[in-house]
């Protein structure tokens, strides 16, 4: 089987991968933008067939209006379709990396800047305090006082002696406790750094060397002698290749030249844009077995069938939805009617933070299975989540559906 061939393009067509998601982005956004066109027709249209729109009278009969609401609900199904797909779409191209635009050029090394000069030697700190004394040793033991001389025999009352001899030196005090140690001097401030010595001049590049002189060419060989035969001769053996000549010697290499300045640095390249937000969906349903409907009121939905992004989020088994703030939902809803209604009025009401954005209602006979089914775009307000919920008047709801998508 033959494979399919891409015919050739001129000029040939290059894209980068990030230049091909912008594009793909891009494509996602005009098919959203001709959607929301699409939407704005169909609301038109309502507008002008019941006579809404300003300086339009209208005269729709019943079955203009029933062949409108197929008109428009053909078209929303198959815009919801549309959206799907469109979100699929979305949702692979964003499992790459497009939170980053293109690498911008590199730019030129900016040049060197010149070296600071050295410092100045810094002065010199203060000499320390000088050590402490170190503690004196003991003094020696004094001497045995010599005995006393016997007393002489008392002569006359001569004159006055002389001065006895001084007592022995008594014990020397403990030395005292030493004092405690001085506050250490002042560090001596650091001297500021010299200046850093001018950078030399490069020297000249040296010129470079002559190239050598090439060898002489080798004489050729001579040439065989012909042969002689009428027809068909062979070819007489190739002469001997001459000798290739002797090469020439290299000139010398020449001095490295001085290495130019580094250009400026470039500006840095523009930022990509940033990637579109994923566009969320979601389905809802409670499915109840026909013959056991559920009764009236808020009608809870048990099943999320399907949940993406984060911009609604619902807990299974109950019936309310949050819905993120400032954006824009179209909101699809469904109930089935079990065949043991009795006949009568039959009505469905969607609510936006307790405020009826929707309201469905229909006439019917007794013993017939009845579908009630509409939609409508909200504006969730800033602020906060916003709810939606689903009231039913009948008590006979067999089947209940909500598909939502956020268009923004």
């Amino acid at each position: 089987m033959s494979q399919a061939n891409i015919p050739n393009l001129t000029p040939t067509i290059m894209l980068t991968r990030d230049q091909i998601i912008p594009l793909l982005l891009s494509s996602i956004a005009i098919e959203e933008l001709g959607l929301s066109h699409i939407l704005n027709a169909q609301g038109e249209k309502i507008q002008y067939l019941v006579g809404t729109l300003p300086g339009i009278t209208s005269s729709a009969t019943i079955s203009d209006l029933l062949l409108l609401n197929t008109s428009v609900s053909d078209t929303i199904k198959a815009l919801a379709a549309k959206e799907m797909l469109l979100g699929m779409k979305l949702n692979t191209i964003l499992q790459e990396d497009v939170s980053r635009g293109a690498p911008g050029p590199a730019g030129a090394t900016g040049n060197t800047g010149p070296t600071g000069a050295t410092g100045l030697a810094g002065a010199k700190g203060n000499t320390g305090p000088t050590g402490l004394t170190g503690v004196t040793g003991p003094t020696g033991t004094t001497g045995a006082t010599g005995g006393t001389g016997t007393t002489g025999i008392t002569g006359v009352t001569g004159s006055t002696g002389a001065p006895g001899l001084t007592g022995a030196t008594g014990i020397t005090g403990a030395t005292g406790v030493t004092g405690g140690t001085g506050p250490t001097g002042l560090i001596g401030s650091t001297g500021t750094t010299g200046l850093t010595g001018t950078t030399g001049i490069t020297g000249v590049t040296g010129a470079t060397g002559v190239t050598g002189d090439t060898g002489a060419t080798g004489a050729l060989g001579a040439t065989g002698p012909t042969g002689t035969c009428p027809i068909n001769c062979p070819t007489g053996p190739t002469g001997a290749t001459g000798v290739a000549g002797a090469t020439g010697a290299t000139g010398a290499t020449g001095a490295t030249g001085n290495t130019g300045p580094t250009g400026s640095t470039g500006s840095t390249g523009a930022t990509g844009e940033t990637g579109a937000p994923a566009l969320a969906t979601a389905d809802f349903a409670s499915l109840i077995t026909p013959g056991s409907a559920g009764p009236s009121g808020f009608l809870p939905l048990t099943i999320n069938r399907l949940l993406s992004g984060t911009l609604i989020t619902h807990t299974p088994g109950d019936f309310n939805i949050s819905l993120a703030p400032s954006h824009t939902y179209y909101i699809a809803a469904q109930v089935d009617i079990d065949a043991n209604a009795p006949a009568g009025g039959l009505d469905v009401i969607l609510d936006l933070n307790g405020i009826a954005v929707l309201t469905i209602f229909m006439s019917n006979p007794a013993g017939d299975f009845i579908t009630l089914k509409g939609s409508v775009i909200v504006n969730t307000p800033a602020g906060g989540p916003s709810t939606v919920r689903l009231f039913s008047r009948s008590d006979f709801n067999e089947n209940v559906n909500i598909s939502i998508f956020a268009l923004n």
